[in-house]
């Protein structure tokens, strides 16, 4: 017996901004580990899927999740009517509160949690977790700091994965470079999503179907650490002492500039009185300055391993 899977127009929704969980899948689809299953089922819970992750602060976002949660009932009231949702069976949904959310404690541990004990920045938080199939893929814009002719913002399309023929490393290392800068774990999005209630024989529940995204911009990245937290001037001084006891380092002085030169301490310039630079290279010195350049190539990033808390035994 297959599942059915119905939707209404009221269901299909924003999100409004909020904050890029860990674990999205967005320039490429990703398949997830899942409980062991058999068969059609299984290729069917392992087949690479986009998806997103966003959570929101019950009290200063109450009127989104509100809205949110409208739409994930929405959902479920079309196949009350039609008398195909059974309230006394437990329903499996997307949208839930981190403080009331039961889950598994650890891949070895499987005493139940609450989510927000596991994951204390969740707490005081609803999370939605998204998803779309592989040949789905979601529209994912960003939106531009610029204005078009009549004033309005400017919504400009992330660039697609290169795979045309033809394409070289460090064009799709670009195309990468810019989603890595753009879109990581913690920047401000909003998504376009339509929630879908489903049913099995023995299961049902809602989905949250990814449809479009808007990078808004702005977000700080999660779990970055500044540098001077953990290089202040004690440390600097450490490494310096170093450096000068364990190779054959120089600093710039004066002398190779003139009386009044000073030092660029980005590029390691000396300037003399006259203006002008003597090329200096910071580091161990062998003989001429290099002139090779180093471009540094960005690998794929697009968050760490994510469980979205309530499996993958949903239809999609």
């Amino acid at each position: 017996m297959k599942g059915t899977i119905v939707m209404s127009k009221n269901t299909q929704v924003e999100t409004g901004v909020a904050v890029l969980e860990h674990g999205f899948a967005l320039l490429e689809p990703r398949a997830w580990a899942t409980k062991k299953k058999e068969g059609e089922e299984a290729a069917k819970a392992d087949a690479p899927k986009f998806s997103a992750g966003v959570d929101f602060d019950k009290k200063t976002q109450a009127d989104q999740i509100k809205k949110l949660l409208a739409a994930q009932e929405a959902a479920v009231e079309v196949l009350r009517e039609k008398g195909e949702w059974d309230d006394d069976l437990p329903g499996k949904f997307p949208l839930y509160d981190a403080d009331m959310k039961k889950v598994q404690a650890s891949a070895t541990d499987k005493r139940k949690v609450i989510l927000s004990e596991k994951k204390p920045q969740l707490a005081g938080r609803y999370v939605l977790s998204t998803k779309s199939k592989e040949d789905k893929r979601p529209d994912v814009r960003y939106l531009a700091l610029k204005r078009g002719a009549n004033g309005a913002m400017i919504p400009v399309a992330m660039p697609m994965p290169l795979l045309e023929p033809g394409m070289t490393d460090e064009q799709v290392n670009e195309v990468k470079a810019i989603w890595n800068k753009h879109v990581y774990p913690g920047q401000n999005v909003n998504l376009g999503v339509t929630f879908r209630a489903w049913t099995m024989p023995d299961s049902q529940g809602v989905q949250a179907r990814l449809d479009s995204v808007t990078i808004v911009g702005g977000g700080k990245r999660l779990d970055t650490v500044p540098f001077e937290s953990h290089f202040g001037e004690e440390k600097l001084d450490e490494m310096m002492e170093w450096l000068n006891a364990n190779t054959n380092f120089q600093l710039p002085t004066v002398e190779d500039g003139g009386a009044d030169a000073t030092v660029d301490m980005q590029t390691g310039e000396v300037s003399g009185p006259d203006d002008t630079a003597a090329p200096v290279e910071f580091g161990v010195q062998l003989g001429e300055p290099s002139k090779k350049t180093h471009r540094r190539k960005a690998e794929p990033k697009q968050g760490d391993e994510f469980s979205d808390g309530f499996g993958d035994d949903m239809p999609l």
